[in-house]
């Protein structure tokens, strides 16, 4: 074997060392992308929870403004909601019910409010306008969404 034969042997493969750094510098991007990765996960979760959430609220809001009547939503701890319109008899007709997909908490009691013909929110049974808000949280990441005394509902 020529001294040219051996150097072309040499250049077709990877040494134990090369594939060693390879995999070290590997696993340390890895090590600083996952928890990054997941923690934009959580806080994707929380997004589109209380994107949801808003849209539960300003819907009932239209279908209060719409039909003349009070809406109740009530939100749990756990996401899942309930939309009832209040009726004159003081019954409910449930409307629709879901989850959110994470954890709520919320300045009303018991997470309920009742949206009036004017697009206010106040509690139940209340007339008077309330302002408040509701917490979405997921892992660490949280939205807020505040039901202001106009009617306006937002996510902070």
């Amino acid at each position: 074997i020529t001294g040219v034969e051996v150097s072309m042997i040499r250049e077709q493969g990877a040494t134990l060392l090369e594939l060693m750094a390879v995999l070290a510098v590997t696993s340390l991007v890895c090590a600083a992308a996952v928890p990054r990765a997941v923690s934009a996960k959580r806080a994707f979760a929380a997004d589109a929870a209380a994107g949801r959430l808003v849209l539960v609220l300003r819907g009932a809001q239209a279908r209060a403004q719409e039909c003349g009547f009070k809406v109740a939503v009530a939100v749990a701890a756990d996401g899942s909601y309930v939309v009832s319109d209040v009726l004159a008899s003081g019954g409910r007709r449930m409307l629709s019910s879901g989850a959110l997909g994470a954890p709520v908490s919320s300045n009303y009691p018991r997470g309920a409010l009742d949206m009036d013909p004017r697009g206010w929110a106040a509690l139940p049974g209340c007339d008077t306008p309330r302002a408040g808000h509701f917490s979405v949280a997921q892992g660490g990441a949280g939205r807020t969404i505040i039901v202001q005394l106009s009617g306006c509902v937002r996510c902070d």
